[in-house]
């Protein structure tokens, strides 16, 4: 098409050219007299035909070089016009490498190669970790820089004649015309990891990065270009999942596994959206000493219209990972609050409420002011609300926790340390967080009736906590034996199946309240 183009370009000004040869030859031979009249009044006038030839030849000689020179000129100009507006079509204009049409041109012709030889090939789909931390931090023009030297590090990473693309942002895709084996394309990816590892300089700092992955192969991962770059997406994407700075290779159950993900994403959005589904269990917490039901914790369950019950540990993570956790904790904070409303107007005795909040809901800017003006809202006493946060959650930020924690607990609500012994430097944070109670982890009750070891590490804890002046509350307690052993080290409380799994507001209303 393009040289079609340049063609007709060139027959455009040849016509241009004869089209000047053709009025000059006319004026000459026509028009000379007249012009010479005009221009001398008369005096200088040529009526032989010798005169005319000699003026024509005179005039050619002139005027063609000038004229072929403006006309090769322009078409030059046109020429390197037309490869400019080529190149900014198909090449990226910051890397110099090919831009995602190129590359879709390119993937187009491989599979129809391969599709009519037979042979395999393979994409890889290439996102650089934690990129978006430079741009915000240190701004666009450095993050530029940087994409410039790694486009240049994944071409030397490369075959002959593979393909890279920039494919948009700091996401590349190569293309891998031929491999025999899969393991071609696993050894070009390697060598990408380990050229993008390698230490840049830029405007004084110096910046070790990493990249992540996806490899999706012919005809394996699909037979349109379509599904491999969506397949080779979906694999980077699990290699991120698994920790990022490395490869991954799609299969066809990983696309299953990312479907069913992003259909129950869709599915949960839905459910916080309609209110429908989602509804809470509550499991009795219960003095060691007396057996009185001194507390419950709210448990969100989902009831899925064609799955049945969701496990938390499956939706849990997904709306996580999507931010669907903040609406979530919304939700269950104004189930609870319904609840608690409606056990006040029945006369029950109300015991306080535990509420789960995840690392990214205490993260919120608005969290501490949107949970107070909840309560207040409905009129519920702060001392019947109970702040669930796991130890994880309050390491990935102490002082940010710490803040938030305090504000709420001088309003009147409790905080509790949830899945205590599962974090790390736990001791040393302890001291400076406001917390009311410790909740022990059950992979430290479980086993504590038949390993002495366990029982020692549950007694220790015990100790800290009281040393601290913290309630504690035993998780996952299903024995007897573990209920005596709970009594004798002074464990405050203590939840699990031995005195009841979670039930619905009604059962635990007629059993317990």
């Amino acid at each position: 098409m393009e040289t079609a183009s340049k063609w007709q370009d060139f027959l455009k000004y040849l016509r241009l050219f004869g089209g000047l040869l053709f009025a000059e030859i006319v004026l000459e031979m026509f028009g000379y007299q007249y012009v010479g009249k005009v221009l001398f009044g008369g005096v200088w006038v040529s009526d032989t035909q010798i005169e005319h030839a000699v003026h024509l030849i005179w005039l050619l000689v002139i005027t063609t070089p000038l004229i072929f020179a403006l006309f090769i000129r322009q078409l030059r100009k046109e020429t390197a016009y037309s490869k400019q507006i080529w190149n900014l079509a198909h090449y990226d204009e910051l890397t110099g490498i090919c831009n995602r049409r190129h590359l879709m041109k390119v993937l187009n012709a491989v599979i129809t190669k391969a599709q009519n030889s037979q042979h395999r090939f393979a994409v890889l789909f290439i996102d650089l970790d934690r990129f978006k931390n430079i741009n915000d931090s240190l701004g666009h023009e450095i993050g530029d820089e940087i994409l410039k030297i790694v486009s240049q590090r994944i071409l030397k990473s490369l075959r002959s004649d593979d393909v890279v693309a920039r494919f948009g942002g700091d996401e590349f895709v190569v293309v891998m015309p031929t491999i025999v084996e899969t393991s071609d394309a696993i050894q070009v990816a390697e060598r990408i990891l380990k050229h993008v590892q390698e230490k840049v300089v830029c405007d004084g700092y110096e910046f070790f990065l990493t990249a992540t992955i996806g490899i999706a192969v012919y005809p394996t991962s699909g037979d349109s270009v379509t599904l491999m770059l969506k397949n080779a997406d979906v694999a980077m994407y699990e290699a991120k999942r698994l920790g990022k700075n490395r490869w991954y290779l799609h299969l066809p159950s990983i696309q299953d596994q990312m479907y069913s993900r992003f259909q129950l994403e869709n599915d949960l959005r839905k459910a916080i959206m309609s209110k429908q589904d989602l509804y809470l269990e509550y499991q009795p917490q219960v003095n060691v000493q007396s057996g009185l039901v001194v507390g419950t914790e709210a448990l969100l369950r989902w009831k899925h219209p064609a799955f049945g019950i969701i496990p938390p540990m499956e939706f849990i993570p997904i709306a996580e990972e999507t931010g669907l956790i903040v609406d979530l904790g919304k939700f269950v904070l104004q189930m609870v609050c319904d609840q608690i409303t409606d056990w006040c107007m029945q006369g029950k005795n109300i015991v306080p409420v535990g509420v789960n909040v995840s690392q990214i809901e205490l993260s919120e800017p608005n969290f501490k002011d949107h949970l107070i003006s909840t309560l207040e809202a409905y009129g519920i006493p702060p001392s019947f609300i109970c702040v669930e946060i796991t130890e994880t959650t309050l390491m990935k930020n102490a002082e940010h926790a710490r803040d938030i924690l305090k504000t709420l607990k001088n309003y009147g609500i409790r905080i509790m340390i949830d899945d205590f012994g599962q974090g790390y430097n736990s001791l040393g944070v302890l001291r400076q967080l406001p917390v009311d109670v410790m909740k022990i982890d059950c992979v430290f009750v479980r086993d504590i009736h038949t390993n002495i070891a366990d029982m020692s590490i549950f007694s220790a804890l015990v100790a800290v906590a009281h040393a601290n002046d913290l309630s504690v509350i035993a998780e996952g307690v299903e024995h007897d034996e573990q209920l005596t052993i709970l009594q004798h080290e002074q464990c405050d409380e203590y939840q699990g199946y031995l005195f009841s799994p979670p039930v619905l507001a009604e059962e635990l209303v007629s059993r317990f309240l």
